[in-house]
């Protein structure tokens, strides 16, 4: 429920420039535009992302997606909170179904996750243009600044379950050097240097070491 629950909100977010309001048959055509952009936005970039594109590939008039995303920079910010949001939803639902589990099965759970997203190409792609418009485009800096805070509060809760005798200035130490290791990774296997067989060694090695820093 969480997970629906934060997508429903993320897309009442991305329709705030909207001049109307939406029904649900409307939310589900906000989701679909934001599907196949973000879709587009991973495979072809900033500069492959286009309003014509998304209408194109929904088989819809540009027109339509216009009424929802005014213009290619609404679109672009509503693209990013949803990717997100989406990834940030998969945490919580994690969160929920280990309630119960002891801090390190949390720990190795939530590592196995992150690993497991590195590892998909379209995640690589987005995370890839986002941390490189980020230097030049105020929208994808502020949601990367969003996704980062949440990333390490997200991270200090699961280093602390496992050494709580940290104080908090090193909780977010290791927690910034954790999300370091994850995203120095994605953008290894975003390069898709090496067989499968070297990246499944690449993979365990960086659980290996993330799970070092935050027991050690």
């Amino acid at each position: 429920m969480t997970g629906r629950f934060r997508m429903r909100d993320t897309l009442l977010e991305s329709l705030k420039k909207k001049d109307s309001g939406t029904t649900g048959k409307g939310m589900d055509r906000a989701r679909d535009i934001l599907e196949a952009a973000r879709a587009l936005f991973a495979a072809e970039g900033y500069a492959g992302l286009s309003m014509r594109g998304v209408a194109a590939a929904l088989g819809i008039s540009l027109s339509t997606v216009q009424h929802y995303y005014r213009d290619k920079d609404t679109l672009l910010e509503a693209v990013l909170l949803y990717q997100m949001d989406q990834y940030q939803a998969a945490v919580a639902e994690l969160s929920g179904v280990l309630a119960d589990a002891g801090p390190e099965a949390r720990l190795r759970a939530a590592m196995a996750l992150f690993l497991t997203e590195a590892r998909r190409p379209e995640v690589g792609g987005v995370f890839m243009e986002i941390w490189s418009l980020a230097n030049r485009h105020p929208a994808a800096a502020r949601v990367l600044e969003q996704v980062r805070l949440r990333e390490r509060k997200q991270f200090m809760r699961l280093v602390q379950g496992v050494a709580p005798a940290l104080d908090e200035g090193e909780l977010a130490r290791r927690a910034r050097l954790m999300i370091a290791l994850i995203e120095g990774l994605t953008v290894q296997l975003s390069r898709g240097d090496g067989g499968e067989e070297e990246t499944g060694a690449l993979v365990r090695a960086a659980e290996t070491a993330l799970l070092g820093i935050a027991r050690d």
